[in-house]
């Protein structure tokens, strides 16, 4: 029999790869050639019902604590390596919708991995395709969160790209207006009622949408394999916490 036959045919070894052996190289290139993102855990809201016989009525529009009724808490930088990252454009009866799909992956010793409805964010910017179209002031009007010089983002912006009026103005960043959280604040900015476009980079949330993918061999996790869901459902409550972003170094749990 040529050498390494009975190898591949052993029962002890299913397909011929032993991954005891290959768990600690696993670790190793995804905690230190992975990508760091954010991990928030997603749990149901108190605002939603229990069961059949629950008497709430109030439905998660009337609450201000979730995001349509999931509330994200303990965020936490993971390390994941990522594929197949893809965006689309979709028509709808509300208007044009850019959902995207991508899957990563995270180490066999992760403790608590990604789960349904948990967000994972990017710590890295991307563009927001072709920008947001925000009417100066409207939302300060009946918002007490707002200031009157203040208006609302769809995500948490890292940079802007291009900002002009309804009459052709052109604006800069930090000489006619700053980010902070999903805000922007304007110091010399367009008229009240006054419509702009802003288009800008900014950091992407994705939603654990389906359940992750289990890998087990030999009674022992492989990781999981997480598709993810870009969140494109615009969130006017919650402020992602880019201050995790800031931080630059991360520290691998396992070395090779």
């Amino acid at each position: 029999m040529p050498k390494g036959i009975p190898r591949l045919t052993s029962l002890n070894t299913g397909l011929g790869i032993d991954f005891s052996d290959n768990l600690k190289m696993q670790n190793g290139i995804i905690n230190n050639r992975g990508q760091v993102v954010i991990h928030e855990i997603g749990v149901s809201c108190t605002c939603r019902k229990s069961g059949l016989f629950d008497k709430v009525v109030a439905g998660t529009s009337f609450c201000s604590r979730c995001d349509n009724g999931w509330l994200y808490r303990k965020p936490r930088k993971i390390m994941s390596m990522f594929s197949s990252t893809s965006f689309q454009n979709r028509m709808a009866v509300e208007g044009l919708l850019t959902p995207g799909d991508t899957v990563i992956s995270v180490a066999p010793n992760l403790k608590n991995p990604p789960s349904q409805y948990d967000r994972i964010t990017w710590t890295w910017p991307e563009n927001v395709g072709d920008g947001q179209i925000i009417i100066r002031g409207l939302e300060a009007e009946t918002r007490s969160d707002l200031e009157a010089d203040e208006d609302y983002l769809y995500y948490s912006p890292a940079s802007a790209i291009y900002v002009e009026d309804e009459d052709g103005v052109e604006y800069q960043e930090d000489t006619d207006f700053i980010f902070t959280g999903k805000k922007i604040k304007w110091m010399n900015g367009p008229e009240v009622r006054k419509r702009y476009t802003i288009k800008y980079n900014a950091y992407l949330s994705w939603i654990v949408w389906n359940p992750p993918a289990t890998r087990r061999d030999r009674n022992r996790s492989l990781g999981s394999r997480i598709i993810l869901r870009k969140s494109h459902i615009v969130n006017y409550r919650d402020e992602i916490d880019t201050t995790i972003v800031e931080s630059q170094q991360f520290t691998p749990n396992a070395k090779v």
